[in-house]
């Protein structure tokens, strides 16, 4: 008697059959504007658009972004080639890409930066999240721009040195140095005005009042901004 032979694989039951991926040729053609569709729907429905990672396309679990992406770069299903998702989606639907970013001028920044102190008060710093003057720009990224030296940027700075040579920020990077002599006229003056002699808690200098006096009290512990270290508020007056 003839035994059906065991085609089981891993304890489970196989009829020798796998299920092959489809070939290119055996897809539909594709056009630009059903893919910008698919694009429109993945977008209102994850508030994001799609990548290359992005698996299926909704409502069509046969599609995938990947498989896309490549027939828009190779130039097949009826695409004609030399594209991206990427690209496509940065010239119809004017999404940044990362590879393409747009260039940076340093007077382009001093006028993104101007704008943000008008309204806030402050200058922006790499912390300061997106820069709301140019739709997808973040202030981390034009620092590290600057510092990097790309997106046509010479390179070599940083927004904090940038707004300190053009705008006279002060850059906490690069204080001015500080001597013994000056922090004794600060306190005698401040003694006279407030008939207290400061302490770390007194908040900012009187007559230097982008000084504080906690941070003084730190250079003179630790010997920063030209100080010998060592030293205090309190071990001055002494």
């Amino acid at each position: 008697m003839n035994k059906r032979a065991d085609t089981s694989v891993g304890g489970r039951q196989s009829n020798g059959l796998r299920k092959k991926k489809p070939r290119a040729s055996d897809l539909p053609n594709l056009t630009l504007k059903q893919i910008l569709a698919w694009a429109d729907r993945h977008y209102c429905a994850t508030s994001a658009w799609p990548i290359l990672n992005s698996g299926p396309v909704i409502g069509r679990p046969n599609e995938k972004w990947r498989r896309i992406d490549r027939a828009l770069r190779e130039g097949y299903r009826g695409l004609s080639g030399g594209s991206s998702l990427a690209r496509l989606l940065e010239r119809q639907r004017g999404v940044r890409y990362r590879q393409h970013l747009p260039q940076l001028t340093e007077k382009q920044i001093l006028a993104w930066a101007d704008g943000h102190h008008r309204r806030t008060g402050s200058w922006p710093n790499a912390n300061s999240g997106l820069v709301v003057e140019a739709r997808g720009e973040v202030w981390r990224n034009v620092d590290c721009a600057l510092r990097d030296g790309f997106r046509g940027l010479p390179g070599d700075s940083s927004l904090a040195r940038l707004l300190e040579a053009e705008r006279g920020v002060r850059n906490r990077m690069n204080l001015p140095r500080l001597t013994v002599k000056q922090i004794l006229a600060w306190a005698e003056s401040h003694r006279r005005q407030t008939e207290k002699w400061p302490t770390i808690g007194s908040g900012p200098v009187l007559d230097a009042p982008e000084e504080n006096w906690h941070a003084i009290n730190l250079a003179l512990y630790f010997g920063h901004r030209g100080l010998c270290g060592g030293s205090s508020l309190f071990l001055l007056r002494r």
